[in-house]
């Protein structure tokens, strides 16, 4: 696997910034992140070894998401930090080992503004069935269920609402096969809800947790592979959304959206350590000679996409997807 180069650190002392009020009990639906803070202020003013700080840090984070406890003991400072001293943030360094990183787990707020910014989107030509890949084997079904989270960010953008409780329904069976199902059946029934009230930023959300807790059961089973293919399958259904709504309303300023070869560049990498028993079947053959496909268009191409480059680049992404939603 291709790594990915961590931040470098050259921050002087952090020093937590919440202030003691926060342990008043008023927020009691909060005690999750108040146990961790909690323990971040310990473990910055007692002399423990940066190992046993994290100990501390990390059973205080039991049962919190992934995303909010690195980003809570990110904020507090796990360890005193000197200024210009390089040190490696251990979360950093575990998510890494993972799988889990910018591009398996790309910001999903990001993606909505994506779709935001090439509004208003023809939703008639843009939709497909939803996939149901019956006899797929689990790689397979970890792509369609990444390629079906990205459905959901059409579904959200378009505000339409007799959709929602369909792919609630169909996220969870695909969990369900994915082994994490019980991550998702609160979401499918809470999508289901605020989707009938037509409460879109609360669908948004809703469906960013969808897949931040699957990623999150994905860590906890240390599945590395299953984390790149949910995020593979979900960007190229997302570069098929996006190429194909810039290719029917096409504008220079449009296809820079479409410009993503660092991502193209990484997931290119990663396709080639496919292991041998899945590497050599059809499917897997299709999404590397097509992978590599997008890779030289758009490494070969100028920031701004031509029109008949943006049509190529969604003649492939969408190829490539039909071959996933598919029966193996």
């Amino acid at each position: 696997m291709m790594p990915l180069p961590l931040r470098p650190s050259n921050q002087k002392s952090v020093v937590c910034p919440l202030k003691a009020e926060a342990f008043s009990g008023e927020r009691r639906g909060d005690s999750g992140e108040l146990r961790l803070i909690g323990a971040c202020m310990q473990a910055a003013a007692g002399h423990d070894s940066n190992q046993m700080r994290m100990k501390r840090i990390s059973s205080a984070a039991a049962g919190l998401p992934l995303i909010r406890w690195v980003a809570l003991a990110l904020l507090c400072g796990a360890a005193p930090i000197t200024a210009q001293e390089p040190v490696e943030n251990p979360a950093e360094h575990e998510l890494e080992e993972l799988g889990i990183n910018p591009y398996t787990a790309p910001n999903l707020a990001d993606i909505f503004q994506q779709l935001d910014d090439l509004k208003p989107l023809p939703f008639e030509d843009l939709k497909r069935d939803f996939p149901q890949a019956p006899h797929a084997s689990r790689e397979q079904m970890g792509m369609v269920f990444g390629g079906l989270v990205a459905d959901g960010f059409l579904i959200v953008a378009c505000q339409k609402k007799n959709l929602v409780e369909d792919l609630g329904r169909v996220l969870l069976r695909q969990a369900r096969s994915l082994g994490v199902g019980d991550r998702v059946m609160r979401h499918s029934a809470s999508l289901t809800e605020l989707g009938k009230k037509g409460d879109w930023p609360a669908v948004r959300e809703e469906l960013i947790s969808t897949q931040q807790d699957v990623e999150q059961a994905m860590t906890e089973l240390r599945d590395q592979r299953m984390a790149h293919l949910i995020g593979l399958g979900g960007w190229l259904r997302g570069l098929e959304i996006t190429s194909g709504a810039v290719e029917l309303n096409y504008s220079t300023d449009r296809a820079a959206v479409l410009w993503q070869r660092d991502l193209i560049n990484y997931f290119a990498e990663e396709v080639k350590t496919f292991p041998p028993s899945i590497a050599h079947k059809p499917l897997f053959a299709k999404i590397r000679e097509g992978v590599g496909a997008i890779q030289a268009l758009l490494n070969n191409a100028p920031e701004k996409l031509s029109l008949d480059e943006v049509k190529t680049l969604h003649a492939r992404a969408k190829e490539l997807n039909q071959a996933i939603a598919a029966a193996d």
